[in-house]
């Protein structure tokens, strides 16, 4: 099944600390989910930073209380939440870099991960409204299907829209020669397993991995259809964080997921 890939920059800041961007079916952007990514500019997004993200969190509309994070640990386990629970609100699970809504959630929480250079996936399911957001780096690339699994037991994939976030690009993201051949198997032997067209081009491109790349083809082979993508590289627009950039003092960038009513549009 051919994938219906949509493409967009981030062009539009809110008061310089937040993008806004939406996910998109067959090509038209959806309302009553959104995604949202801090900027350099909002400062770094640690989870320790409370006050910081509690701030951040209120001004752009969405309850801190009602807002899940996660310890990363550039793992591929994604926690499911299942049950509202005001205890657990505001507290970081452990040992996760994923967190997708169960059967019994409430669609008034909202979930978020961290990420600099790391590839943010925003979950979408059109038919049941079950709702997931990743964080993918090279270590954890494959933590989306684990995603797909973890949702509502009757989501199927050909009603899922994803977003692909801004993280380092293909021609940015130099790796050694090690890492790459490790990349290379993989997608050979999916390649051989399931062939069809790469959605974003090869995953391997010189010495460079793709992790856009690398996650739409996952993806594709899933079944999922929707999947848009973000072109801004966090290594080169400034606006972003990114730890090959700034060093050891990088800038978190937070990335949450959510429903309201409110129509994103480019």
């Amino acid at each position: 099944m051919t994938a219906v890939l949509s493409s967009f920059f981030l062009s539009d800041v809110y008061d310089d600390d937040v993008f806004l961007f939406p996910f998109f079916f067959d090509g038209k952007p959806l309302s009553g989910i959104f995604c949202l990514l801090s900027t350099r500019n909002a400062g770094s997004m640690d989870v320790q930073e409370t006050e910081r993200r509690h701030a951040f969190l209120k001004k752009n509309g969405v309850e801190p209380a009602k807002t899940y994070a996660c310890y990363q640990t550039h793992s591929q386990k994604v926690a499911v939440i299942d049950t509202v629970d005001e205890n657990h609100f505001s507290k970081s699970l452990s040992d996760a870099d994923g967190l997708v809504t169960g059967a019994g959630c409430d669609v008034h929480v909202y979930l978020s991960v961290t990420v600099a250079d790391c590839l943010p996936v925003y979950v979408f399911d059109t038919e049941t409204g079950a709702f997931g957001i990743v964080h993918s780096g090279w270590k954890g690339t494959g933590i989306v299907l684990n995603a797909l699994k973890s949702m509502k037991v009757e989501t199927h994939p050909e009603t899922v829209c994803v977003v692909l976030g801004p993280c380092i690009c293909g021609n940015c993201y130099h790796v050694e020669e090690e890492r790459r051949r490790v990349f290379e198997v993989q997608f050979d032997s999916i390649e051989r397993r399931m062939p069809s067209e790469y959605p974003l081009g090869n995953v391997v491109k010189g010495d460079c991995l793709d992790l856009q790349a690398a996650n739409a083809r996952l993806l594709a082979n899933a079944g999922v259809r929707n999947i848009a993508y973000c072109k801004n590289c966090t290594f080169t627009d400034e606006r972003l964080g990114s730890f090959r950039r700034e060093g050891r003092d990088f800038t978190k960038m937070m990335a949450v997921i959510g429903r309201n009513n409110r129509v994103h549009s480019l």
